[in-house]
C-alpha cells in the first residue's frame, strides 16, 4: 500500500500547476469550451443514473466513446480488457464462451453457468444476468463505462467488483446508415452495419448487425484442420417514442446466434514420460516435457494441438427492454422491464489428446424476467434517487461427462458380466475407472431490492453522496447425478435440493472537492453484498455439495480527477483498498467420486489494495495520447481447503502486480478532401495465476501486447478504408488455464489470439 501511496501523492502534486493557475482559470461552475479542437472535450456519462460528464463525478470510472471503440478494433467485449486499467477477463472455457471478469483482482472463474461473477455487465439498462451471455460483440455502441468498486445504491442488481455498462447508439432524428467490411488472416471476416433514422415524427428507430467468421489459428494435427474458429450473428432492434411532452419509451430487442466449433485447449503434461505416473517437476511441466496419463505430449507448436473430439459451440441468446419515462415538475418515474433467454449446449475435448480420457458436454437453458422503478429528482442543490428492484431467474443445467472411453473394451473383456459395456466407476478392473455421468440441476433466484442515492452540494466546492441498500435473495435448487450407461440405463446417484435465502444491508458515504474548474478530489466508503449459492459442477456424492455463503466487501477509495495545461490533458487517479470478508473462491478439490470436482467456497478474508492512473492528452494538433497505469496487490488472507491445502498468503486468480495500456493516435489532412490516421496501441500485463494455489504451471507471465493501423478517410466521413495489425511481434501468451492433474495428469491451457494482418473498409451515410 506505500507504493499506492506515493502513486497518488504524484497525482496530487500534478494539480499544483493547476491550481496556481487559478487566475486565469474560469471560476467554478463556469461552461467549458468543448467545440474548440485544441481542447479535450467532455465525455458524458450515466454512471450515476442521469447524464453527467466524466470529469465531474466522484466515483472511478473508465469510459470509451463509440468512436474511440471503433478506433481501437476490439474483437469482442473481453478485448476491453487492453484498455481499462484494472480490468483483466480471462477465459475458462476458452474464446466465444462466458468470460471470467476480474476488476482490482475482484472476479469469479468459475466455469459453471449458475454462479454470477461479482462484476457485473448491462447493455444500456439491462442487468445481463447469465454469465453465459456475458460475453458479446461489440459493435454500434455510444459508449462503454467500466464503474469500479460496489455498485448497488444506484444499481438494481447489485455487484461488489463492479459493473461494465455497454450502452447502444439511440435512433437518431435524421436517416443515417452505414457499412463496414473487414478481413484478415485465418480467414477472418466481419461485417458489421446499421440503419437509423425517423419512422414518423415521434417515433425513431435503429437496427444494427455484426457477422463474425473465422476458420481459427490452432491447427489440429489430428485431422489437419483449423480450430478455434468462430461462427456469429449478433444484431438488435431499437425504437424511441415519444407519447406525449412529458411521457416517452426506449424498447430494445437483441440478439446472438453462435453456432461454431467449440475452442481448443492446450494440454500441459503434468507426469513423467518414462511412466506416465511419476509427478514432473515444475520447470519440466512448463517446457513440454511432460505427459499426461497415457503418455500423451502436446505437440510442439504453440497453436498446435492433436484432439479428436469434435468440439462444438451452440449458443443462442435473446433479451428485450423497454424503458417508459415519465417527467413532472421536479422529478421523474422511470420504469425498466427486461426478459432474457440463453439456450446454450458446448461440447468440449476436456483432455485435449487424441485418445477418449475425457469429455465434457454443457448444456444450459435460461429465463430471467425483471421490473426495476426508479424516481428521481433534483432542486438547488440536491438530487436524488429511489428504486425498486425485482428479478426472477431460472437456469437448468444439464451436463455430462465421459470418462476413459477408450478402455471400455479392455475392461469389458475382463469380465463381461461384473463390468458391462465397460463399466467400472472404481476402476476395479484395470487400475482405470470407466463412466458416463450426467448432472442436471435447476436454480430458481428471486431477488427483491430498495436503493436510494442522494447528492448535496453543501458549496459551490463541497458535496457530499449518502447510499444506503436492502437486498434479499432467495435461491430454490435441485440437483440429480448419476451414471448414464447404454447397458444398464440410469443409476441415482444423489438427489438433492435445497433453499437459501439471503438479506443485507449495504451503504455508501462519499465527499466531494472541487478546489477549481476542472478539478475534482473525492473520497468515499462503500459497502456490498453478493450473495451465496449452489455449486452446479460435477459432484459425486451429496456430501460434496456444499452451498457458499454470501460475500460482503468494504471498499474505501480516494481519488483525483484534472484538467492540465489549460484543457489540453486530463489526469484521473484512485487508491483503493478493498477489505473481503467470506470471499467466494473458486478451487479444485479431491472428493469420494473418480475425479476431482471443482467448487466455489469462502475463504475467510481477502485483501485488495492499489493505485490506477489515466492520463489523456493533446500535445499537438491532430495528435492524441492517452495512457493508463494500474498497480494491485492481493492477497487470501485465511482459507484453507476442505482437501487441506492452505492458501493462506497467496494471491488471487487473474490479478497482475502492474499493468498498463496507452495509445498513439495522429490525425490529418492527406491532401484534397482526404484525411489520414495512424494509430499505436499496447497493453501490458504482469504475471497473473489461474488457480488460486498459484501453481507456477498455471499461470503467466508478463508480457506486451501491440497494435497499430493506418487509414484514410473523406473528409465528410462517408467513406474509410484501413490496414490494421494486431499482437505485433506474434507475442505468445495463456489466456486462462484450469488444473485436471488429479483426473487426466495434464492442464488445460487456454491460449491468447496470434499476430494478425487485416484491411477494413466501410461506408456512411
Amino acid at each position: 500500500m506505500y507504493r499506492s501511496v506515493l502513486l497518488l501523492s504524484a497525482a496530487v502534486l500534478a494539480l499544483a500547476p493547476s491550481v496556481s493557475a487559478q487566475d486565469q482559470a474560469p471560476e467554478p461552475g463556469a461552461p467549458v469550451e468543448e467545440d474548440a479542437t485544441n481542447r479535450l472535450g467532455t465525455v458524458t456519462i450515466t454512471a450515476q443514473k442521469r447524464e453527467q460528464s466524466l470529469q465531474d463525478v466522484g466515483i472511478s470510472v473508465t469510459a470509451y466513446t463509440g468512436e474511440q471503440l471503433n478506433d481501437a478494433n476490439l474483437s469482442d467485449s473481453n478485448d476491453l480488457a487492453r484498455l481499462v486499467p484494472g480490468l483483466n477477463i480471462g477465459l475458462p472455457t476458452g474464446a466465444g464462451n462466458q468470460p471470467a471478469i476480474f476488476l482490482r483482482g475482484i472476479g469469479l472463474n468459475d466455469f459453471a453457468t449458475n454462479n454470477l461473477g461479482p462484476v457485473g455487465v448491462y447493455v444500456d439498462d439491462l442487468f445481463i444476468s447469465s454469465p453465459g451471455a456475458q460475453v458479446m460483440q461489440v459493435f454500434d455502441l455510444a459508449r462503454v463505462e467500466v464503474l469500479k468498486g460496489p455498485q448497488g445504491t444506484l444499481y438494481g442488481r447489485n455487484t461488489t467488483g463492479g459493473a461494465i455498462k455497454f450502452v447502444t447508439a439511440r435512433p437518431t432524428d435524421t436517416v443515417e446508415a452505414g457499412l463496414t467490411g473487414q478481413y484478415a488472416e485465418f480467414g477472418t471476416t466481419k461485417v458489421t452495419g446499421f440503419l437509423s433514422g425517423p419512422i414518423s415524427s415521434d417515433v425513431r428507430g435503429r437496427v444494427a448487425f455484426e457477422k463474425n467468421d473465422s476458420d481459427g489459428y490452432i491447427t489440429n494435427r489430428f485431422d489437419g484442420s483449423d480450430a478455434g474458429g468462430t461462427d456469429n450473428l449478433s444484431f438488435r432492434g431499437l425504437l424511441d417514442v415519444d407519447f406525449s411532452d412529458n411521457f416517452s419509451g426506449e424498447f430494445g430487442f437483441y440478439g446472438s446466434v453462435v453456432d461454431q466449433p467449440g475452442p481448443r485447449y492446450r494440454s500441459q503434461g503434468a507426469l513423467s514420460p518414462l511412466d506416465a505416473a511419476t509427478p514432473c517437476d515444475t520447470s519440466a511441466i512448463i517446457a513440454n516435457d511432460c505427459v499426461n496419463v497415457l503418455g500423451f505430449q502436446n505437440p510442439d507448436g504453440f497453436y498446435a494441438v492433436d484432439q479428436n473430439t469434435p468440439a462444438y459451440l451452440d449458443a443462442d441468446s435473446y433479451a428485450a427492454q423497454a424503458k417508459l419515462s415519465w417527467d413532472f415538475d421536479g422529478f421523474s418515474i422511470t420504469s425498466i422491464t427486461g426478459y432474457q433467454s440463453l439456450d446454450k449446449v458446448f461440447l468440449e475435448d476436456s483432455d485435449s489428446s487424441p485418445a477418449n480420457i475425457l469429455t465434457v458436454q454443457y448444456g444450459v437453458d435460461s429465463e430471467d424476467i425483471s421490473e426495476e422503478i426508479q424516481i428521481a429528482g433534483g432542486e438547488d442543490r440536491l438530487n436524488w434517487l429511489l428504486g425498486g428492484f425485482y428479478s426472477n431467474s431460472t437456469l437448468d443445467q444439464d451436463q455430462r461427462l465421459d470418462l476413459y472411453k477408450d478402455f471400455r473394451p479392455l475392461i469389458e473383456s475382463v469380465d463381461p458380466q461384473s463390468f458391462p459395456g465397460g463399466f467400472d466407476p472404481s476402476g476395479a478392473a484395470i487400475g482405470v475407472p470407466a463412466l458416463d455421468y450426467r448432472t442436471v440441476n435447476s436454480l430458481e433466484t428471486t431477488v427483491y431490492a430498495l436503493f436510494g442515492q442522494a447528492d448535496y452540494e453543501f458549496t459551490d466546492q463541497w458535496r457530499g453522496t449518502i447510499g444506503l441498500r436492502y437486498t434479499k435473495e432467495d435461491r430454490d435448487f435441485t440437483q440429480a447425478a448419476s451414471f448414464d450407461e447404454d447397458a444398464l440405463g440410469s443409476i441415482p446417484l444423489f438427489d438433492f435440493s435445497d433453499e437459501q435465502s439471503d438479506e443485507e444491508v449495504s451503504w455508501k458515504l462519499g465527499l466531494d472537492y472541487l478546489p477549481y474548474d476542472g478539478g475534482l478530489i473525492y473520497a468515499s466508503v462503500a459497502n456490498g453484498f453478493k450473495g451465496g449459492g449452489y455449486n452446479g459442477g460435477f459432484l459425486f456424492e451429496v456430501s460434496e455439495q456444499k452451498p457458499y455463503d454470501p460475500e460482503t466487501v468494504t471498499a474505501y477509495e480516494l481519488g483525483v480527477k484534472t484538467d492540465l495545461a489549460d484543457g489540453l490533458a486530463r489526469l484521473n487517479a484512485a487508491v483503493f483498498y478493498n477489505d473481503y470478508s467470506d470471499m467466494q473462491i473458486f478451487t479444485v478439490v479431491s472428493g469420494g467420486g473418480p475425479i476431482a470436482f471443482s467448487v466455489l467456497d469462502n475463504a475467510a478474508d481477502a485483501v485488495t489494495q492499489g493505485a490506477e492512473f489515466e492520463l489523456t492528452a493533446l500535445p499537438a494538433e491532430g495528435l492524441n495520447l492517452s495512457l493508463g497505469l494500474a498497480y494491485l496487490d492481493t492477497e487470501i488472507k485465511d482459507y484453507q481447503t476442505d482437501s487441506g491445502a492452505d492458501f493462506s498468503g497467496n494471491a488471487l486468480v487473474q490479478a497482475p502486480e502492474w499493468s498498463a495500456n496507452g495509445m498513439a493516435r495522429y490525425e490529418r489532412p492527406l491532401f484534397g478532401s482526404l484525411l489520414y490516421s495512424a494509430q499505436v496501441d499496447f497493453s501490458y500485463q504482469d504475471k497473473v495465476y489461474f488457480t488460486s494455489d498459484n501453481s507456477e504451471p498455471l499461470s503467466q507471465d508478463a508480457y506486451w501486447l501491440w497494435n497499430a493501423q493506418i487509414g484514410v478517410e473523406s473528409e465528410t466521413g462517408r467513406w474509410h478504408a484501413a490496414l490494421f495489425a494486431k499482437n505485433i511481434g506474434g507475442e505468445e501468451y495463456y489466456a486462462h488455464g484450469f488444473d485436471l492433474v488429479d483426473t487426466i495428469g495434464a492442464n488445460q491451457l487456454m491460449l491468447g489470439a496470434p499476430s494478425q494482418i487485416g484491411i477494413e473498409l466501410g461506408i456512411r451515410y
